[in-house]
């Protein structure tokens, strides 16, 4: 045997006695990510050394043959690219992206990385969601997008590119109109403003001051908020844009104050309790980044899967559309290409 076909042999058998042995196995997709990949194509061809944190871990699997979209989609299941771990930490998807596929994700949606996307969460309804650099966990905020929803990010921009542009943007920019917060519920999309009704109502007759702040606000407003404080948001595609998120506050809204904040905990875990399945916070009951938002667990048509996003993306190539995401929400429901969300309530 050829010594460089026996380099790659022992390697990768290095590598399968690790996933053997190590105690800490269940954590190894955040440590190394396409470590599996890694090891089968150890086996046939020669690969870069594997990455010992996030970034660059696309480059890894640069080398690693393709595989068929069914394998792929075998090998990694929706269930292993949902929700985070115990730590916050998302569980991104560690799917092998040839260069055709990393290029159509660029130019058709913005994603410089795709290996940084992941669902939002285990349900059925999780959204496609790209994070602009790795998250480490619930202190390390980072910002996230919701694939194909509506946003300021001009077709061929990058998320990464949209945040440089809006760090060298004026907030004084944007016109008066953004900086008015619309708390009407009758702004919301019509299938959730009565579930918001009807929580809100059932959660004041439980004895809980709660007050909504905003309801619908625009892609300009979301906007203007990342150029205002990076603590106010950390996205461009804000469930509120379309009618689907609402921001609240529970008495006076002080979470300085002792007795507020204790009222706003207990409000939020009677939101769990009672409405876990129709609604969704930001943290846990007792901390988040973003006390008062309040967000519909049925929301707008999202991508659901990475084959339903190659998928589109490569039709919007054939039709030779400007602004995929734009072309993907105005196809008709049940499109073989479009994956929306078939499960309302």
């Amino acid at each position: 045997m050829h010594p460089k076909q026996l380099h790659d042999h022992a390697r990768a058998l290095l590598l399968a006695l690790t996933l053997l042995i190590a105690p800490a196995g269940r954590a190894l997709p955040q440590m190394a990510p396409g470590l599996t990949a890694l090891i089968s194509a150890s086996l046939t061809t020669s690969v870069a050394p594997a990455s010992t944190g996030f970034e660059g871990a696309g480059d890894d699997l640069a080398a690693v043959p393709p595989m068929g979209d069914a394998a792929l989609a075998v090998e990694f299941p929706r269930a292993s690219y949902a929700g985070r771990d115990e730590t916050g930490v998302p569980h991104y998807l560690q799917r092998f992206f040839s260069e055709d596929e990393r290029r159509l994700l660029r130019e058709q949606f913005g994603i410089e990385e795709p290996q940084r996307l992941y669902l939002s969460d285990t349900l059925p309804s999780a959204s496609l969601t790209y994070d602009s650099d790795w998250d480490r966990g619930e202190r390390h905020l980072v910002n996230s997008y919701r694939v194909g929803a509506p946003s300021i990010r001009q077709a061929g921009e990058t998320w990464e590119e949209l945040e440089r542009r809006l760090a060298d943007t004026d907030p004084a920019s944007f016109p008066p109109s953004v900086r008015r917060a619309d708390p009407s519920l009758a702004s919301l999309d019509p299938g959730a403003r009565p579930q918001f009704e009807r929580m809100l109502a059932a959660a004041r007759r439980a004895g809980f001051r709660v007050k909504v702040t905003e309801a619908r606000r625009s892609g300009e407003r979301q906007a203007f908020l990342l150029t205002l404080d990076s603590r106010l948001t950390h996205t461009a595609t804000s469930r509120h844009a379309e009618g689907f998120a609402v921001d609240v506050i529970v008495d006076d809204g002080n979470l300085a104050d002792r007795v507020t904040r204790n009222h706003w905990v207990a409000f939020r875990r009677w939101v769990l309790a009672h409405e876990g399945r129709t609604f969704r916070l930001i943290g846990d009951a007792d901390r988040s980044w973003d006390w008062p938002h309040i967000e519909y667990v049925e929301g707008p048509p999202a991508f659901r899967s990475i084959e339903g996003l190659l998928a589109t993306a490569r039709w919007c190539v054939r039709i030779g559309a400007g602004d995929c995401s734009a072309a993907w929400r105005s196809r008709p429901a049940g499109s073989p290409t479009v994956e929306r969300n078939e499960h309302r309530k």
